[in-house]
């Protein structure tokens, strides 16, 4: 089992950015289910705060296979300006959430050889020209 660490990821800006992902949370509650959350902090918002969540499920007698979920979330806050009346600034608040969730389903006798191809696919996917317009320019991949 490898230790819980930090996660370094950049960011997708012209000048990429590279983004520390602090551990926040672990859940061991569930026998063969592991669940870990990460956070990047720098922005200093808790509400804002980037989110990596990694989810491991073991083969069961029942389910045959491992099961590895990722999902990342990228809060978006409000614009906040100071017309209050009052004077004081608001407290940030969260419009929306831009979010992605990738599943990985291996079933016990997936050979090491064939984990590695579909691993490398799902890379080679999402660097992939037809996945990138879809994400950035919203175009449908037909």
């Amino acid at each position: 089992m490898a230790a819980r660490a930090n996660l370094v990821i950049n960011d997708g800006q012209v000048a990429p950015v590279a983004h520390t992902f602090n551990p926040n949370s672990g859940d061991g509650n569930v026998p063969g289910v592991s669940v870990i959350s990460y956070e990047d902090r720098s922005g200093g918002v808790i509400v804002g705060f980037p989110l990596v969540m990694v989810a491991t499920r073991k083969p069961s007698k029942q389910l045959k296979n491992h099961k590895l979920v990722l999902t990342v979330k990228v809060p978006v806050l409000d614009n906040i300006t100071n017309s209050t009346t009052s004077g004081i600034l608001p407290a940030p608040s969260v419009a929306y959430d831009v979010m992605a969730k990738v599943e990985f389903i291996l079933p016990e006798r997936a050979t090491l050889a064939a984990r590695k191809d579909l691993l490398a696919y799902v890379k080679n996917l999402l660097a992939n020209g037809l996945v990138t317009s879809a994400v950035h320019d919203l175009e449908s991949p037909w």
